[in-house]
C-alpha cells in the first residue's frame, strides 16, 4: 500500500458481540454483514479479524470468510495473508502457576495456541459446558502436556463465584492482564503489554499503513485499546460502557446490523 492508496483502510472486526453473538443465538456472520465486508474488499480495503480467540477457537463459520489477516489472542499472535507477523509466547511459569491455582480451587483454565487449546481436565463437566457454550472444537482440546513444551499466546480462566476473583487476580496478575468477559466469571489472561491495539499498530507499521487509515469495530473490555488506537473506533450498540466511552462512534447492536449501519454512515460502503 504505497502513497497512491492514501484512502485504503485496514478495517478490524472483533468476533464475539461484534460479528456474531453467541449468547443470543447468532453463530454465523449475517448475510448483510458478509455483503458489507465483500463491498469493503471491492473498494480495495483490507478486512481483518481482531479477537481474543486463538485461530483454532475461531468458529468455522467465521473462518470460512476470507479475511486478509488475523490479530488473535488479544494481540499475542498476528498474521497477514498467511504470514506470521508477530507472536508472544506465554511463559511456562505462568501456565504452571495458573494450573496450580485452578487445581486447588476447582477453576477452569484454557491456554490457546494456533492449533490446540490446553486445559486442566477435558472430562470436567464444567469445562464441557463452557466448551460447548463457546464453540470450542473437541479435537483441539488437550489435557496431557508439559508446561515447557507448548506454545500458546493467551489464557482464559473461569472461576466459580464472585468471591474467587480477588485470589485469582492476586495470583495471576504478576503474569497477565486479567480482563473480565461480558459474561459471568470468565476472564482473559492476556500477556502484559499485549492488546489488540498494540498489535494493530505493529501490523499497520509492517504494512506501512498510517494508523490514521485504520478502523475497528468492537464491544468488549479487551477492545478498549484497539478502539483507542485506530484512526476510527466504532463501538457496537451492545458494547460495554467502557468501550463506548473511548470510541469515536457508537453504532447499532450486532443483532441490528450495526456494522453495515456504521460503514454506510462513514461512506465506506454505499447505501443500498
Amino acid at each position: 500500500m504505497g502513497m497512491g492508496d492514501i484512502m485504503k483502510k485496514l478495517v478490524f472486526f472483533d468476533i464475539d458481540g461484534t460479528l456474531v453473538d453467541y449468547p443470543h443465538g447468532l453463530y454465523t456472520i449475517s448475510e448483510q454483514t458478509k455483503n458489507s465486508l465483500d463491498e469493503l474488499k471491492k473498494e480495495g480495503h483490507s478486512v481483518l479479524l481482531a479477537t481474543g480467540r486463538c485461530k483454532c477457537f475461531i468458529l468455522d463459520e467465521v473462518m470460512k470468510y476470507p479475511f486478509s489477516g488475523y490479530v488473535t489472542c488479544n494481540g499475542g499472535y498476528v498474521e497477514y495473508q498467511g504470514r506470521e507477523i508477530y507472536k508472544n509466547i506465554v511463559p511456562a511459569k505462568a501456565i504452571e502457576v495458573t494450573h496450580n491455582v485452578c487445581k486447588e480451587n476447582d477453576w477452569l483454565y484454557y491456554f490457546e495456541g494456533n492449533d490446540q487449546i490446553y486445559v486442566l481436565d477435558k472430562h470436567d463437566p464444567k469445562h464441557i459446558q463452557f466448551r460447548d457454550a463457546w464453540g470450542m472444537k473437541e479435537k483441539t482440546i488437550c489435557d496431557q502436556f508439559d508446561f515447557d513444551e507448548i506454545e500458546t499466546y493467551i489464557g482464559m480462566i473461569v472461576v466459580n463465584d464472585k468471591k474467587d476473583i480477588p485470589l485469582m487476580v492476586e495470583t495471576l496478575s504478576p503474569y497477565f492482564e486479567v480482563q473480565r468477559h461480558q459474561s459471568d466469571f470468565s476472564f482473559d489472561l492476556t500477556l502484559k503489554g499485549e492488546s489488540k491495539g498494540a498489535s494493530i499498530k505493529r501490523l499497520a507499521d509492517s504494512l506501512q499503513v498510517d494508523i490514521k487509515d485504520t478502523i475497528a469495530f468492537g464491544d468488549g473490555r479487551n477492545d478498549i485499546e484497539m478502539l483507542e488506537m485506530v484512526g476510527l473506533g466504532i463501538a457496537m450498540g451492545n458494547a460495554v460502557e467502557e468501550a463506548k466511552a473511548v470510541s469515536d462512534m457508537v453504532t447499532d447492536s450486532v443483532l441490528e446490523e450495526g456494522i453495515t449501519t456504521a460503514l454506510r454512515k462513514i461512506s465506506l460502503i454505499k447505501n443500498r
